[in-house]
């Protein structure tokens, strides 16, 4: 394809990025600037816009390294080439190709990319791409979700708790208080059950939300006025992800069930709900207690895969169009 080049995007290009984000593909709040640039001080941005003559036609969120190794962004859960809707094949295929090529001009030998999962994307054909780009395979997580419109009855162990929670008098409703869930649940939830932190602060998490009140919410399962449960959600155009999923110690009476089983019923009509990643120590194994809890609200299973690409290879890209 003629008259594609690559740049790197500055903040002059803003309004641009966020335009194109607002009408892409894979729509997801994570792409936004706003978004990107909360934790800007951790990262070095090497964000890249590709473009047909004057017109926008890929971005890509990214980060470069200490090594000189540019990341889809490594402050992200996912990312990559993000298209618009309907984008051609052979349009893809020139996006990768002067991106690489871009990049191989730079010094910039190689490229990780941290894919979207298939909830997210309705093309998946980057993938004969990276294939035809011999990338390799270092990583896969396993990452569960429910299509939208398709939530059947839990599983028996999942039922026999929410039966038990329906007798307990839990109300559900729509809060703005993260400070109290992140330090009365969250945070004790994670240190106990998975010896880890929160990847946002109550603070950060507190910014976005403030930039993004309708894609950011925060819902709780409260009893005579207590927080029992908490759950974050990410709201996407057409995938709404659990970020953050927390209850107290009481684990037997079915609260934390019985709060996702109602945020699932409330967005499964028009949404994809997404549970998100089981995996553990960089993929090489899987919580399968973690899962289970998933599948046992009939989740489904797909995988996050990861690859490096060297960028000299894109070159093979060159006639495989006949």
């Amino acid at each position: 394809m003629k008259n594609v080049h690559v740049q790197r995007y500055s903040g002059v290009n803003k309004q641009l990025w966020d335009d194109f984000v607002s009408q892409a593909e894979v729509h997801s709040i994570l792409f936004y600037r706003d978004f990107m640039e909360y934790h800007r001080d951790r990262f070095t941005d090497y964000s890249l816009m590709v473009f047909q003559e004057n017109k926008l036609i890929a971005i890509m969120p990214a980060n470069i390294d200490a090594d000189n190794i540019l990341h889809s962004h490594q402050g992200l859960s996912y990312g990559g080439l993000v298209f618009k809707p309907f984008t051609y094949f052979a349009t893809r295929v020139s996006a990768f190709y002067e991106l690489l090529r871009y990049l191989n001009s730079q010094d910039v030998a190689h490229l990780y990319l941290k894919a979207i999962p298939s909830s997210y994307a309705c093309d998946s054909s980057d993938k004969i791409i990276i294939h035809w780009l011999r990338s390799k395979n270092p990583r896969a997580d396993i990452y569960a979700y429910l299509p939208k419109g398709d939530y059947t009855k839990p599983n028996k162990d999942r039922n026999k708790y929410l039966k038990k929670a329906a007798k307990e008098k839990l109300e559900i409703r729509n809060f703005d208080d993260y400070a109290s869930f992140w330090t009365n649940l969250l945070e004790p939830n994670l240190g106990k059950r998975f010896d880890v932190s929160p990847v946002h602060t109550s603070k950060e998490i507190e910014l976005l939300a403030k930039k993004f009140p309708k894609q950011i919410q925060l819902f709780g399962a409260f009893q005579n006025g207590l927080l029992r449960a908490g759950i974050v959600l990410f709201i996407h155009k057409h995938v709404v992800h659990a970020q953050y999923i927390a209850g107290d110690d009481n684990r037997n009476d079915g609260s934390l069930d019985y709060l996702i089983d109602n945020v699932i019923k409330e967005f499964i009509g028009s949404h994809n709900f997404s549970f998100g990643s089981s995996s553990e120590e960089q993929g090489v194994c899987v919580n399968n207690g973690l899962l289970y809890w998933k599948e046992s609200f009939r989740a489904c299973n797909d995988t996050q895969p990861y690859y490096a690409i060297e960028t000299k290879n894109y070159t093979l890209l060159e006639n495989r169009l006949k």
